[in-house]
């Protein structure tokens, strides 16, 4: 059994000599423009209490009425929820209302399973008023 394992050791050799060959140096420049990316895409990041915007059908045919849907934390409630808004996007809300979607059990593939819950907030703006979803 030894004989097989100095072949498996000399293929992992080539294979990692492969990789070190392919790998080039970046410039700095795109790997400021990835980084940029990166803040963008974590502006939820610095939030305690919204997770991130719950997109669905649904949620996008409101966003033209000027209401919009967020994952929140478990234990959101309003209050919070209208503060962290207010700080994100510097726009008071109308009206705002939570819901709690509880797990739910599934079936795929032959195996049970659980199709973990959430807590959603669906937040209201006066007519006309828009915030930008990034």
């Amino acid at each position: 059994m030894a004989l097989f394992d100095i072949f498996k050791k000399r293929k992992e050799k080539e294979r990692f000599d492969k990789k070190e060959k392919l790998k080039v140096d970046i410039p700095e420049e795109t790997k400021e423009e990835k980084t940029g990316a990166l803040k963008k895409a974590s502006a939820f990041a610095g939030s305690k209490i919204i997770i991130k915007p719950h997109i669905a059908e649904k949620s996008t045919m409101l966003n033209e009425k000027g209401v919009y849907v967020f994952k929140v934390k478990p234990d959101a409630n309003k209050v919070m929820v209208r503060q962290e808004i207010k700080k994100m996007y510097g726009k008071a809300p109308v009206k705002i209302n939570i819901v709690n979607l509880p797990s739910k059990k599934v079936f795929i593939r032959g195996k049970h399973g659980v199709k973990s819950g959430f807590k959603k907030a669906v937040v209201y703006f006066k007519k006309g008023e828009k915030i930008e979803i990034t």
